[in-house]
């Protein structure tokens, strides 16, 4: 069969335009709206990031890196408010401070006041715990003498949390005795002054092998103490008994030293009776010593007569 030169080119441009409206429907057709999209979900934590029993804990996480918090504030922000996270960190650390509050790591997390263990930096709570020790005998639950602030041991971060100071590349918490544990109690220009005792400048000490405190006036080393007294940490209460500091350890007796044993008080039947001379510090009943007012009780001053002295 034979088509003349008209009729094939009829044809030819027919399916030259067929083609290019094919071409033409099928680049203009409309994106189904009904197509299912699931862009995958990135987590950057694994479960258990909030839950403090979980190993994947963010608490645990901060601890093996050495307290770096830059690791958090690089998708929370510098401030901790949500950053590209968009999770703030104020949702759950509500106190002042944010993450980087003192009872954030150590202390009560719910009792911004309570920042000294217990709970230790490893969660112990206990008082024969090496990390919680009489922290709260020192800061907070003393009924002997005047609470200590933090400064009497350790160095206080001057310029925050990432101070060099407060966190450093040694473990544990460095012991730095404050000006209290040092207290001369023999002064030349001071209350009842004796040349011949010696001038009971102490030197404190922190055995970090029993974690024992000694030469410090807190604990004995000052005029009329017992000077070789050492208190460990985690004592408990034996640390404070009577007559450790003062008088017979052995017995409880607090009756510091007598004039014939390297003292000043005179000997019994005078100095027998505490509350006769120190009646604002302690009282005695039936031979059971009880201090009365506990902030003039190792505050670093001599009460006597119902006045305070410097020694």
């Amino acid at each position: 069969m034979k088509f003349n030169n008209g009729k094939s080119m009829k044809y030819l441009r027919i399916f030259f335009i067929a083609n290019i409206s094919l071409l033409f429907f099928i680049s203009c057709s409309d994106i189904r709206e009904d197509i299912p999209i699931s862009a995958p979900k990135i987590a950057l934590h694994k479960d258990g990031i909030k839950n403090p029993a979980s190993p994947n804990f963010h608490g645990r996480l901060v601890a093996t890196s050495n307290w770096d918090m830059k690791q958090c504030q690089q998708c929370h922000a510098a401030n901790y408010n949500g950053g590209t996270a968009g999770a703030s960190c104020y949702d759950c650390h509500k106190t002042p401070g944010g993450p980087e509050a003192c009872n954030t790591c150590h202390g009560d997390f719910s009792n911004p006041l309570r920042i000294a263990p217990p709970r230790a930096l490893n969660g112990d709570v206990l008082s024969s715990d090496r990390g919680v020790g009489a922290h709260s005998k020192h800061l907070y639950d003393n009924k002997l003498g005047k609470v200590v602030s933090c400064n009497q041991c350790h160095i206080e971060p001057a310029t925050g949390f990432s101070d060099p100071s407060h966190i450093d590349n040694t473990p544990g918490a460095e012991i730095v005795f404050g000006s209290l544990s040092k207290l001369q109690t023999n002064k030349s220009n001071g209350f009842n002054y004796q040349a011949s005792l010696g001038d009971f400048i102490p030197n404190p000490s922190f055995d970090s092998n029993n974690a024992g405190c000694a030469n410090t006036y807190c604990h004995g080393y000052f005029k009329n103490g017992n000077l070789n007294n050492v208190v460990l940490f985690t004592a408990q209460s034996q640390g404070a008994a009577c007559g450790t500091c003062h008088g017979d350890p052995a017995t409880g007796n607090p009756l510091p030293k007598t004039n014939l044993q390297g003292g000043t008080h005179p000997p019994p039947p005078t100095a027998q009776d505490c509350q006769l001379c120190h009646g604002d510090v302690v009282e005695v009943n039936n031979g059971v010593y009880t201090i009365v007012n506990k902030d003039k009780h190792i505050n670093g001053k001599l009460n006597v007569f119902g006045n305070e002295f410097e020694f």
